[in-house]
């Protein structure tokens, strides 16, 4: 009897085990933003439509490494998904660098418009190819600069400045452009290189700037603007191949559907997030419409160039993107 008892134990926790599959998902989003709490409501939603079998377990705030560290233990399929910015995705796809060209958009609306309508497919082709799994757009929103000494009101004000560059060749070109000296640091690694001195500022989102901490390292921020910077919720192609078709429309959930709800999300926050800044003691400068040319007439030459560099399918979706630019602004 108690060896029957032993077997139907263990079968049932063998059984058990095997029903609940659990998907890793790491991020460098931290904890209590609008990322996370869209991680954590595709987490409910998939456990809930699986009927517990399939259990998304995110991992936040860069515990898995930098971006470039959870992207390689993504395709690798050491872990099986992950929310990750454009530019970290460069580093595998080149023609993502694209999206990340210096002042390429003019407004959130525009760059929706064309990423949902204009490109979504080309780059979901480019994804599977690298053994990545695109779910749906996701956003990190505009970059700004942060200083810890000055205000940057101008692209002299940035010559000769050690600046913390995302690890991207357009970002380091931004940098270059500007006369910086941009060093390529992880975000986990940029609080520090900040307090100690190894770096004077950076550039990102108020949003991400404020859940990361790195404005306690600063005291002034320049809203300028530079760079509308996507993101992408990605599985891994090696876990996919292993996942059962009823799996995999759960695990996609809304798909394409989440871009708009997502974004919204982080927009909602806006001038809150600036008045926050200022409440910390920090100056915020907005660049005039003058101002923000003189960084223009800088950094749109190089887009040409840039295009270039990147090779593959680039030109084919900068043309898009320029087309469909004036296809947004006759609508």
């Amino acid at each position: 009897m108690k060896k029957l008892l032993f077997i139907a134990l263990t079968t049932s926790f063998i059984s058990t085990s095997v029903m609940a599959r659990k998907v890793k998902f790491g991020t460098v989003a931290p904890a209590g933003t609008p990322w996370a709490q869209t991680l954590e409501d595709i987490k409910k939603r998939v456990k809930k439509k699986s009927k517990g079998k399939l259990k998304i377990k995110t991992y936040l705030g860069g515990s898995l490494g930098g971006e470039l560290e959870i992207l390689q233990k993504i395709r690798r399929g050491n872990i099986q998904g992950g929310g990750l910015t454009s530019a970290a995705l460069a580093s595998v796809i080149p023609e993502l660098d694209v999206l990340e060209l210096p002042y390429l958009f003019e407004s959130s609306e525009e760059a929706d418009y064309i990423l949902d309508n204009h490109l979504f497919e080309i780059y979901n082709e480019l994804f599977k190819k690298k053994d990545l799994i695109l779910v749906t757009w996701a956003e990190n929103g505009w970059r700004n600069l942060g200083h810890k000494s000055k205000g940057i009101k101008k692209p002299s004000d940035l010559k000769g400045e050690k600046m913390r560059s995302q690890e991207s060749k357009v970002h380091l070109a931004f940098w270059e452009a500007m006369g910086a000296a941009p060093q390529a640091i992880s975000v986990p690694e940029t609080l520090p290189a900040l307090q100690t001195g190894v770096v004077q500022g950076f550039d990102n989102t108020p949003l991400f700037t404020l859940a990361a901490e790195w404005h306690t390292a600063i005291k002034h921020f320049t809203l300028s603007g530079h760079i509308y910077q996507p993101a992408a919720i990605v599985y891994s192609a090696r876990f996919w191949k292993k996942t059962k078709e009823a799996d995999r429309v759960i695990l996609l959930d809304r798909g394409r559907d989440l871009a708009p709800e997502s974004r919204l999300s982080v927009r909602a926050l806006g001038d809150e997030l600036v008045s926050v800044l200022k409440d910390s003691g920090i100056t915020v400068y907005e660049l005039s419409k003058s101002e923000k040319q003189a960084f223009k007439d800088i950094l749109l030459p190089l887009h040409t160039k840039l295009v270039s560099n990147i090779g593959g399918q680039a030109q084919k979706i900068y043309d898009i993107i320029i087309k469909a630019k004036a296809e947004f602004k006759n609508k």
